[in-house]
């Protein structure tokens, strides 16, 4: 999941340098992460299906496969994952999974 969003961040920037932050969040019962970029980000229009087999941006050489896969899996292990704006420009890309118990 991360290497997919990580690889996105960087492969589809076209700012000078790139810029790629990651935060983690830790809320007791879930982790949080973002992956923040200062590319083109991600329009609004295409927020909505970017994590849907086969969606790609016209310009990607990608299969349209790595975010749905990430959504795939963010969902298996009950989480979330979702997109939105990085201000003053590009995406962020967040997920929040839930803890292991720890009897495991």
């Amino acid at each position: 999941m991360f290497r997919n969003v990580l690889t996105n961040a960087i492969q589809h920037n076209d700012s000078a340098p790139p810029s790629v932050a990651v935060d983690v969040t830790d809320d007791g019962d879930a982790v949080s992460v973002t992956v923040s970029d200062n590319g083109p980000g991600i329009p609004d229009e295409q927020k909505r299906t970017v994590f849907e087999r086969g969606e790609k941006r016209p310009d990607s050489e990608g299969t349209g496969v790595g975010l749905y896969l990430v959504r795939t899996l963010v969902d298996a292990y009950g989480g979330d994952v979702w997109v939105e704006d990085n201000e003053p420009r590009g995406a962020v890309v967040g997920l929040t999974l839930p803890k292991a118990a720890d009897d495991i």
